[in-house]
């Protein structure tokens, strides 16, 4: 999951860039072209069997760069998740922090709606994670219970 939202983030990033360049080409047809790009890389070096070549790329390098990426976008969704406005959230990560903190007393209802539905969504995740470790022949119905959290919340 954690490789999409990377992915997500480069792509929205190159989208932005494209459009100060080219505001005439829509961000779907950027967005589009960039996937059909991609794409066939990949597959020339799955059809080349030169995937080897990641091999080359450490693991403290790929964990880092996903690390990093993933506190960006948490920190991206914290704005919306508390209904503050005014500020963009595609800025640096450290100054996205700074404006959501300058900005806390601008906090709407929204967190309310929007915490909570957070704190069910871990709160099922760890009752269920719990009840399949005391009762192991029910393990698959807790699985499907945690599976299903979004849809219950």
């Amino acid at each position: 999951m954690q490789p999409v939202a990377v992915l997500s983030t480069v792509t929205g990033n190159i989208v932005l860039d494209v459009a100060k360049k080219l505001p005439h080409v829509p961000a779907h047809v950027v967005a589009s072209d960039l996937a059909i790009i991609t794409g066939a890389i990949v597959c020339f070096l799955g059809i080349t069997r030169l995937g080897f070549i990641v091999d080359f790329i450490s693991l403290a390098a790929i964990s880092a760069f996903i690390t990093g990426s993933a506190i960006n976008i948490a920190v991206g969704q914290v704005p919306t998740l508390m209904g503050i406005t005014g500020f963009s959230t595609r800025a640096p990560t450290y100054q996205v922090v700074i404006n959501i903190l300058k900005h806390l007393g601008r906090t709407k209802l929204d967190a309310a709606m929007g915490f909570t539905a957070l704190f069910l969504l871990y709160l099922i995740r760890i009752v269920c994670n719990r009840l399949a470790k005391r009762y192991p022949s029910r393990r698959k119905t807790y699985f499907f219970i945690s599976t299903l959290r979004t849809a219950f919340v």
